[in-house]
């Protein structure tokens, strides 16, 4: 069930911890991972609001009927956790748990991720606290929502006088801005005579504020900076959102319980802030952001703040250029992993040494000329050293490529043995059919050119069809078709006794009785092999013990069925013996394969066990197994 879960949470001691498993549950899915992000955030003073806000963005993204989203039925609790009162609600960041796919009006596919946060300098929070859960916000975001009360104020500078000079630092590093879209979000808005409610007041405020002169040098080097390093500044005047909604316990978001005027505002924000073509793309130093590369800046911004000083500007532009050199090492990697899935998938065939050595090196420089374009941040000493990591982690997983081609070679090997095989079997049996006109039970004796004649005719046309339809890979084919000939002779044998032994015409009754038993006898030694070897693997010693039993079967059999002096019968008999010993030398071929094949397995598990082991720093999933 989808809700708000903590990616940032607070210990006891002000100190701040990544939530790893939930993070990764909302990032990590398959439909996520390599999407763009936009990252909305909602940031401001403690219970004034944020969690509300927040709820009202999901009630609109996930409404079918975008023009009547505000009056849609929804339960309380389905989306952001609010309430009213004075105790602070949320604590740390939460994300909802579920991505909202978009398409944007370029036909591009992102998700939307809604972002809470810990309302800023209440009774409970340090300004550690405070400033850390604003800052991450900030950085993380494609539009952060700045929460106020009232009005905008000189004092709602300070939140912003770390970002810009760490803006000012960045865009000395990067020819782009480094923030993007910034609103503040004025609520319960008082003054409608001077300023109207909605966009149009608010960027007038805005405007007016950012331009006005305060006399104090600092504030307004923060309000230039201000400007100067977000893309988009803008403003929205809301009224009070009436008596229900700020103190009774029982609001559960119903629009009739709001003030007309309040409603009306978040019918005009939702579409400006939501819709589509006003959706923007998190990025970084111009970089497209996508859901895996979120991890990282989060995980390496969070390191920053454990320290439980507020880091300098300096500290986190270093750390922004590091993750951001990841990123960068991360959609090489991808692409080079892709290239070569693209070769070597779990459907396609294996390759030569050689020609897989090229294909990686071919891979290999698509992946660094990739590296080279990403936009980067830092010195050249830093994306020198991400290159190095990226040359190392093409050359690890070129090592589990080569295990895995190997072991798909394996694999077609032992696939074509038990193909040629069974092919083996089809080709004896056609080269028998052809033969019943002149061989056959109820045939009597012919001379014996006329069964040569028809032995070269049907051994022709049993080899041709092997050649036609073998696997040719290694030696398998030339293995195979060398029994098959064997296979050939040995029914030749075997019809050649048969044949002389109809020349009496006083032994064609016994003659057929004991081909009869021949068959049975067969049957009856397949039919116990076969629910021997069905489905697992048998050691040696347990293959030969059921042989035994199974032969001892059929040769009872035989004994049981035979007819005719014993001259004759022990001609049969040694043919029925020839006949197992060849079936015999099936089985274990096939137990073999069996047992090759459990080996090439277990092989193919460690290695997905240990590419998933060196997958934690690339998210990535790897298909060539």
């Amino acid at each position: 069930m989808a809700g708000a879960k903590h990616i940032l949470a607070t210990g006891k001691d002000g100190t701040f911890c990544l939530n790893h498993k939930n993070l990764e549950s909302i990032l990590f899915p398959d439909d996520v991972l390599d999407k763009p992000v936009v990252v909305i955030s909602v940031a401001g003073a403690f219970r004034k609001g944020k969690s509300f806000l927040l709820d009202m963005m999901l009630r609109y993204l996930e409404a079918p009927d975008k023009t009547n989203w505000i009056d849609e039925k929804r339960c309380r609790g389905s989306g952001f956790p609010w309430q009213g009162g004075y105790r602070r609600h949320t604590t740390g960041i939460l994300m909802w748990s579920k991505p909202i796919p978009v398409t944007l009006p370029s036909g591009e596919e992102a998700v939307v991720l809604l972002m809470d946060t810990q309302g800023t300098f209440d009774n409970q929070s340090t300004v550690h606290e405070s400033a850390t859960v604003f800052a991450l916000s900030t950085l993380l975001s494609s539009l952060q929502i700045f929460n106020l009360m009232g009005n905008v104020q000189n004092d709602d500078l300070e939140h912003l006088q770390l970002f810009t000079e760490y803006g000012r630092l960045a865009m000395e590093d990067s020819d782009t801005k480094p923030f993007q879209k910034l609103l503040f979000l004025v609520r319960d808005w008082q003054f409608i005579d001077d300023l109207a409610l909605g966009a149009r007041g608010g960027d007038e405020l805005v405007r007016e504020w950012l331009r006005n002169k305060s006399g104090k040098a600092e504030l307004e080097r923060v309000r230039k900076h201000i400007s100067d390093c977000f893309t988009e500044i803008t403003g929205f005047l809301l009224p009070h959102p009436g008596q229900t909604v700020a103190s009774s316990a029982k609001f559960d978001g119903c629009a009739n319980d709001m003030d007309p005027k309040f409603a009306d505002g978040l019918k005009e924000l939702m579409p400006m802030l939501l819709s589509p073509e006003r959706l923007t793309i998190k990025t970084i130093a111009g970089n497209t952001v996508k859901a895996r590369d979120l991890v990282n800046y989060m995980e390496m911004y969070v390191s920053l703040f454990k320290s439980g000083k507020i880091p300098k500007p300096k500290n986190i532009l270093q750390v922004t250029a590091e993750a951001n050199n990841m990123a960068a090492v991360q959609e090489a990697k991808s692409q080079y992993i892709k290239d070569m899935q693209s070769l070597l998938g779990a459907d396609g065939p294996s390759l030569d040494e050689n020609e897989l050595f090229k294909h990686h090196n071919e891979a290999a420089r698509k992946a660094e000329k990739a590296f080279k374009s990403h936009k980067k941040m830092g010195d050249w000493k830093v994306s020198e050293e991400y290159h190095t990591r990226l040359v190392l982690e093409m050359e690890e997983w070129f090592g589990y490529v080569e295990q895995a081609n190997k072991m798909k070679r394996e694999t077609e090997m032992l696939n074509a043995e038990k193909h040629n095989a069974v092919l083996v079997d089809t080709c004896k049996q056609t080269y028998t059919q052809e033969m019943q006109e002149v061989a056959g039970e109820e045939v009597a004796h012919v001379p014996s050119q006329q069964l040569e004649n028809a032995h070269i005719e049907a051994k022709q046309k049993a080899m041709s069809q092997y050649d036609a339809e073998k696997v040719e890979l290694g030696n398998a084919a030339t293995e195979s078709r060398f029994r098959l000939v064997e296979v050939i002779d040995a029914e030749l044998r075997q019809m050649v006794f048969h044949n002389n032994v109809k020349k009496d015409a006083s032994n064609q009754r016994f003659a057929r009785t004991n081909m009869d038993a021949v068959r049975q006898s067969k049957e009856c030694y397949q039919s116990m092999m076969n629910t021997l070897t069905l489905n697992e693997v048998l050691s040696d010693e347990r293959l030969r013990e059921g042989h035994q039993q199974a032969l001892t079967a059929a040769l009872d059999m035989f004994e049981t069925l035979k007819a005719g002096d014993e001259d004759m019968c022990a001609g049969y008999f040694e043919t029925l013996k020839c006949d197992l010993d060849r079936d015999l030398s099936g089985y274990v071929r096939a137990n073999v394969h069996k047992t090759q094949m459990a080996a090439i397995n277990a092989r193919v598990v460690a290695l997905q066990n240990q590419v998933l082991q060196s997958q934690r720093t690339n998210t990535r999933k790897c298909n060539i197994l």
